[in-house]
Parts: structure tokens; sequence; C-alpha cells
């Protein structure tokens, strides 16, 4: 199964606006590339940048590992999850409207990374 047809499980989740699969380097494979007038593309590689962030500062408080993020917005909720088992990294990064339904997203999210391990 391709990649974009693994990102249609978002679909169903209420609110979503968009999502997509990104290199480590922080450059689409696949998914939206407009959403609400937003270059999904590049606002992916800047999301992929907040993450790698984040996995930094979490290690060296001595929080631990880190594998995903949640970024409140005006327009809506960003999600990035991190697959990285040493052979296979991606990032995988969905982006929903305010009101969306948080839980089913996160539960999808995870879905859909376990779907995509298989296409790397």
């Amino acid at each position: 199964m391709a990649i974009k047809d693994h990102l249609k499980v978002f679909s169903e989740v209420g609110g979503y606006l968009g999502a997509g699969v990104f290199t480590p380097q922080g450059e689409m494979i696949e998914g939206s590339t407009e959403i609400s007038g937003i270059h999904f593309e590049t606002a992916g590689s800047m999301i992929h940048d907040l993450l790698l962030n984040a996995q930094k500062m979490a290690e060296s408080s001595g929080f631990g590992k880190s594998d995903m993020i949640q970024v409140d917005t005006e327009m809506g909720m960003i999600l990035c999850k991190c697959f990285n088992d040493g052979k296979k990294h991606f990032h995988t990064i969905l982006v929903i409207k305010k009101d969306g339904n948080v839980a089913m997203a996160k539960i999808n999210l995870k879905k859909v990374v376990e779907l995509l391990k298989p296409e790397f």
C-alpha cells in the first residue's frame, strides 16, 4: 500500500486539515501541500526542526527520549510523531482544527506510524 493511502486514515479524524510524512532532514515524502492557505511542505519542515529541538531538550534535561510534540495554534493543533528504530526514520505530521478530536488524532497518528513502517 502506498504512503498516501495510509494517510487517508486521518480523514476520519474530526477537524482534519492535513497530514504528511517527512524525511529526517525535513523533506516531505507524501502529504497535503496546501492547508487553508498554508504551504504545508514548508511548515512541515519547520515543524520537523521543532521536533528535533524538543528531542534534544528532553534528553539534555534528563526527561528521556521524546518522540512526539503537540503545538496549539490559533488555527488548530499540530501533532508530530517521530519513528526511529536505528534503521528506519521518518516523521509524521497531522494538523487538525482547534475544536478537532484530539484523542482520535493521537490514536490515528500512532496507528498510521505503525502502518508506515514497512514503507521505509
